[in-house]
This record gives C-alpha cells, sequence and structure tokens, in this order.
C-alpha cells in the first residue's frame, strides 16, 4: 500500500553535488516531508570522473530515485536546481507527480558581466570562494562533460511546453551562471493552470545556500501544502 505522505525528489546540478540542495531536503525532512537527494552518475569529489558519464546516465540517475519514490509514495514532488530542474522537466513530462519546482534552472546561461563583478568584488573584499569556483570549474570539468550539459539542454527545453503540473520558479537576480530571462522562459512556456515566479533580489546561483535561503525553504513547502 502507498504511504499517504508526501515525497520529494531534489535533484543537483552540473558539476555539483547534493550539497546543493541539502540545506533544502533538511528543511524539508524538519517539516514532516521524506526527501531523496540523489547523487547524480559521475558527479562526486573528482571531477573528472564526469567524463565518464554522460547526460542519459545523469537522467537515469534521477529517474531511479524517482520511481522508487512513487512505487512508495502518493505524492510525489520534484525540486531541481540548475540542470537539476531541466532534468526535473524531462521527468515531469515523463511521469505522473504533483509538483514541479525550478530552482535557477538554465535556459541561458553565463552572465559575463555579472561573473566580472563578482571577480571584482572577491578581490576587493578578501574573498576568494568564488573566484575558487570558476578556476575550479575551468580546469577541472571535462569538456565531454560541457558537452553532455548542451545536450540535456537541447533534450529537455522543448519539453518544457508540456509541462502541466502545478509549477513553481524561483531565480536570484544576482545569477551569474544562469541568466534571470530563464525563469521567464519556463514559467511562460509550461501550460501548469497553477503556476508560480518568484524572484530573489539578493542571491546568486547557489539559492539553497545564499543569503535568501530561508525564503526558498518557505516558498517551496508553502507550494507544496499549496498543491
Amino acid at each position: 500500500m502507498l504511504k499517504n505522505k508526501d515525497a520529494c525528489l531534489l535533484i543537483h546540478g552540473f558539476s555539483g553535488g547534493p550539497f546543493e540542495v541539502m540545506p533544502l531536503a533538511d528543511y524539508l525532512a524538519e517539516q514532516g516531508f521524506t526527501v531523496s537527494v540523489p547523487t547524480l552518475a559521475g558527479h562526486d569529489d573528482n571531477l573528472s570522473k564526469l567524463g565518464q558519464a554522460n547526460y542519459q546516465d545523469w537522467l537515469a540517475s534521477a529517474e531511479t530515485a524517482l520511481i522508487k519514490l512513487r512505487s512508495e509514495y502518493r505524492k510525489v514532488h520534484i525540486a531541481g536546481f540548475s540542470m537539476g530542474g531541466l532534468i526535473g522537466i524531462y521527468l515531469a513530462h515523463k511521469y505522473e507527480v504533483n509538483s514541479l519546482i525550478t530552482l535557477s534552472s538554465p535556459v541561458y546561461v553565463l552572465d559575463f558581466r555579472k561573473i566580472v563583478e563578482n571577480i571584482y568584488t572577491g578581490l576587493k573584499n578578501n574573498d576568494y570562494r568564488r573566484i575558487k569556483k570558476y578556476a575550479r570549474n575551468i580546469m577541472h570539468v571535462p569538456f565531454k562533460a560541457v558537452a553532455n550539459f548542451k545536450l540535456i539542454q537541447r533534450k529537455t527545453l522543448p519539453l518544457v511546453r508540456s509541462i502541466q503540473v502545478p509549477l513553481m520558479v524561483i531565480q536570484g537576480l544576482k545569477d551569474d551562471t544562469v541568466k534571470p530571462k530563464s525563469a521567464d522562459y519556463i514559467f511562460n512556456n509550461a501550460v501548469s493552470k497553477t503556476k508560480r515566479i518568484y524572484y530573489l533580489p539578493e542571491s546568486s546561483h547557489l539559492i539553497c545556500l545564499d543569503v535568501e535561503k530561508d525564503r526558498v525553504f518557505e516558498l517551496v513547502v508553502d507550494f507544496i501544502s499549496e498543491v
């Protein structure tokens, strides 16, 4: 018998890991939800292994976790961060789920002006975290993995127009990785009768870890409870 409890599948982003969504996962668990946070194929501490997996492997990692949740729970919600949002779109197109939430999901990528601003601010304030992030990605992410990211974009974006489940889109306005107009694309093209869009004025890409993370958590729980 299926459990009457709501379950949530949280999907991390490209070249990242569960840490990107774990604060949201912990908050959802505190609110009584069952949470699954799979690690996508090839994503671990050694980014060189990213080249050993392709976009189909990434989809399969999340799909396996979703199938398990759907076999155990009556209501399953998906929240995907960055590329995880694209994977969520794919899954919501293929399977019956109760809602879809996209967080900083990439349609239009890389705002070079914001990247330059962030590097300048980091140097000025002796804060080298973001600078190290850029260097890490440039030096350690295999080209094959980047090509597969482009493929997953190409495969999933046309599916936005088929999304009918309740949808919530959240986007940080200081995001240097994903252009904020990406949120508009997802929101405007989905045909969901129930859909919401929220912009976080002070948040960069990692919105589950940034200064407005508590707002993200509240929005997600309120939306899941509403639908």
